[in-house]
């Protein structure tokens, strides 16, 4: 495994090291890296449900989609972000990845722990959100630790959908999550340099790079046509006849469809969940059929419906389409 070290704080450079790292690198990466203010949402969210865009533009936020799933988040230079890039592991790799940084936690003398399916909390308060992207025998697996960050912006750039406080004692974003510097003397940088350390001591680094200027030059084409590009960031979200969301143990799952003599015509499906392959490669499979439940479950014989959303499995998608209401 090897460091490398991103020379910008702007999200959708950054974005594009991950990307080009992700592509070009043999070797096992470690990242970390800020960012400017932003809104980094996933993959699969519908930007215009998620994210207070008109703040946004008003307090030169950028938003910008990564290639993960999962669920929006706020970052500023207050907020660090770390990623590894790997070839695949078994077991619970959310866990493996984010032990560093419990680890590094534990040095400094704060308890942090894994929970649910991907955060970091001490004393029952989020301070780390973690996402993955699989592709080609490879992980992506990064995470915001908001070790301060401003508040103010983390409430008012966001609109969490309301399922996810079903079942919660909260009623916020901010009542749920906790930032480190409350916790520790450290300046940001302070804790980028001993989160570093410590994964370079974890996994016995001891070699450090950067983009060269031929890399940077192609960094700045994926810019230029991915994450830069708002074909890519805001895409198309048209309005559909039927409007379904479901909260799940794996993340929310909302459907929209829309039909033309009963016929499926267009089929999305956003959320804040994991996938192994682009979600669209699923719903192209019920265009044309008639919505309903014996078509639909006869387009899913030989499908496994879990490699487009993780934890997902037919069943459940049925049920999610056609329960009563």
């Amino acid at each position: 495994m090897i460091v490398v070290n991103s020379p910008y704080n702007r999200i959708a450079y950054n974005l594009a090291v991950e990307n080009y790292v992700f592509n070009n690198y043999d070797d096992d990466i470690f990242m970390v890296w800020r960012n400017q203010p932003c809104v980094v949402i996933g993959r699969n969210q519908n930007i215009y449900k998620e994210v207070n865009i008109k703040y946004c533009e008003e307090n030169n936020i950028e938003i910008v989609r990564r290639l993960s799933g999962g669920g929006a988040v706020f970052q500023d230079m207050e907020v660090i972000q770390y990623s590894f890039i790997t070839k695949e592991r078994e077991g619970n790799s959310f866990e493996y990845f984010t032990k560093p940084v419990l680890i590094a936690l534990e040095k400094l003398g704060l308890h942090g722990e894994f929970t649910g399916r991907n955060d970091l909390v001490i004393d029952g308060k989020k301070f780390s959100g973690n996402a993955q992207y699989h592709r080609h025998g490879k992980v992506l697996h990064h995470g915001t630790i908001l070790f301060g960050g401003n508040l103010e912006h983390l409430k008012n750039a966001l609109k969490p959908n309301p399922l996810k406080f079903v079942g919660k004692n909260v009623k916020s974003v901010s009542s749920r999550v906790g930032r480190l510097k409350d916790e520790i003397d450290l300046t940001p940088q302070e804790f980028m340099d001993h989160l570093n350390k410590t994964v370079m001591e974890v996994f016995n680094i001891d070699h450090i790079t950067e983009p060269n200027e031929e890399e940077k030059k192609k960094i700045e084409e994926i810019v230029s046509e991915k994450f830069g590009n708002d074909n890519w960031n805001y895409g198309m979200t048209p309005k559909f006849q039927i409007e379904l969301a479901e909260k799940h143990d794996f993340g929310i799952v909302e459907y929209g469809i829309s039909l033309d003599k009963g016929k499926v015509s267009k089929f999305v499906i956003t959320g804040d969940f994991f996938s192994n392959d682009e979600v669209d490669k699923l719903t192209e499979k019920f265009i044309g059929l008639n919505f309903t439940e014996s078509e639909f479950k006869k387009a899913l014989e030989g499908v496994n419906v879990g490699f487009y959303i993780i934890g997902m499995t037919e069943e459940i998608f049925i049920k999610d389409l056609f329960k009563e209401r």
